[in-house]
């Protein structure tokens, strides 16, 4: 284990001698393991070890008996200890995630909160990369999920990312290293141990050099991944047009490229890059405009060009939709339907009240096409039955509307003016009167959600 966790610190340049380095200890085999390795090698390689235990409280006694154990093997061994106690069942039940994935977050969490700014490392073993990609081929993953746990990941170091966990346990017999060991490790209630536990030793049967050709097999891919980040790294480049990315340049790359590129892009934005996303901005390169909805709040939009994200709600910025009669397409800005009825269906809407005048319009008078948009400078509003006209501007503000809310007010415009405005109504020149025979009534608010 000594020697390929050595080739793993040199090949990949983990402690430069002189580094400072927290090492995550859960009590078992592999962080022992790590700890005694990283231990001895301080006074060689100059190292500040200190150590960071969590606490989960899933497991009652055995969940104190791991911290217990882990503090004496550190006062045993003369290292710094912090430790995090963390209700991650009560944790992750508020925050909606599955306990394991909250767990890692906070987990992870504590680690940067340990490290202070110096590295991290972590016990993630030759086995562990192997389960993962398993995990990650039956979720349908791409190359860089073959791939696996990477061996570093920003600050965080995994130098026993060459030995498999044989191999360390047969270091903790060696230098007489105890350990505890998780039992929940050995439940089948988790896929990873399922995979641990009833895949992989099938597979070592048909191939007793199993870990060998896999290890030869992340190498090759690993390659490709990186060729492939390489080429998608220098077309960031030549399409980053602050605050967004040049469309043609995204439009001529292979799909390949173009989602490394978007998983960049996407990442520098503090998005998750998911299929939805991807296809999103795939359909909106063929259409060369538009926009669509990522997520709350977030909108992707195609524009002049230039893919941009949109994250902040007091600034939308939304091209001009044209639209019919019917539900109002899917959109940042609205919500609702436009129903278009005749005298006698408008008659029996009057009947029960609403302020239905308000929100009503003669159809035949609109001039051109109908366009929901926001306000633009110059509009202009006369209300209908009030006798008066104004800006927009000066509507809102004797309504007191935020000037920061206003790119969100809904504006029904033809092609000449504003036809309705939410919140003032519809304008004069379109108001419906007694030789009206289509009336369009219009049934929509502003989308807040």
């Amino acid at each position: 284990m000594r020697d390929k966790a050595l080739r793993a610190l040199e090949e990949y340049k983990m402690l430069p001698p002189g580094s400072r380095v927290t090492v995550a200890v859960s009590g078992g085999a592999d962080s022992a393991a790590l700890l005694h390795f990283l231990c001895g090698l301080r006074r060689e390689k100059d190292l500040t070890v200190t150590t960071c235990h969590v606490n989960h409280l899933l497991r009652g006694e055995e969940s104190q008996r791991d911290e217990d154990f882990v503090r004496e093997l550190c006062r045993k061994w003369q290292v710094p200890l912090q430790v995090f106690r963390e209700d991650v069942s009560a944790g992750a039940a508020a925050a909606g995630e599955s306990v394991e994935l909250y767990g890692r977050r906070v987990r992870y969490s504590r680690l940067e909160q340990a490290a202070r700014g110096g590295r991290i490392a972590t016990a993630h073993t030759l086995s562990d990369r192997a389960e993962t990609t398993l995990l990650n081929l039956l979720r349908g993953t791409g190359l860089k999920g073959l791939c696996s746990i990477p061996p570093v990941q920003g600050r965080v170091i995994r130098p026993l990312i060459f030995c498999t966990r044989e191999e360390v346990e047969d270091y903790c017999r060696e230098n007489r290293i105890g350990y505890v060991t998780d039992s929940s490790n050995l439940s089948d209630a988790y896929t990873r141990n399922r995979v641990r536990q009833t895949v992989i030793p099938p597979l070592r049967a048909l191939q007793p050099a199993f870990y060998t050709v896999y290890g030869r097999m992340l190498e090759n891919l690993g390659q490709d991944e990186d060729f492939l980040q390489s080429q998608a790294d220098e077309a960031l480049d030549r399409a980053t047009d602050p605050p967004g990315l040049q469309a043609q340049v995204l439009a001529g790359l292979h799909p390949a490229i173009l989602f490394r590129v978007l998983r960049r892009f996407f990442d520098r934005e503090g998005l998750p890059c998911e299929e939805t996303g991807i296809k999103g901005v795939q359909r909106l390169l063929q259409a060369k405009s538009g926009q669509f909805q990522l997520k709350k709040d977030v909108w992707i939009i195609l524009r002049g060009g230039r893919l941009t994200v949109l994250q902040d709600p007091g600034r939308l910025v939304f091209e001009p939709l044209a639209v019919e009669p019917g539900p109002l397409p899917p959109n940042p800005l609205a919500k609702g339907r436009l129903r278009l009825v005749n005298y006698e269906q408008f008659t029996n809407l009057q009947k029960l009240g609403c302020n239905i005048l308000k929100k009503t319009i003669d159809y035949d008078k609109i001039y051109g096409r109908l366009f929901l948009r926001q306000r633009k400078e110059g509009d202009y509003l006369r209300c209908a039955r009030r006798g008066v006209g104004k800006p927009l501007r000066k509507w809102w503000n004797e309504q007191k509307i935020p000037p920061q809310r206003r790119d969100r007010i809904p504006v029904l415009a033809d092609e000449r003016s504003p036809v309705w405005v939410w919140g003032l109504g519809a304008d004069e020149r379109v108001c419906p009167t007694e030789v009206t025979t289509r009336f369009l009534v219009i049934d929509i608010e502003e989308d807040n959600a």
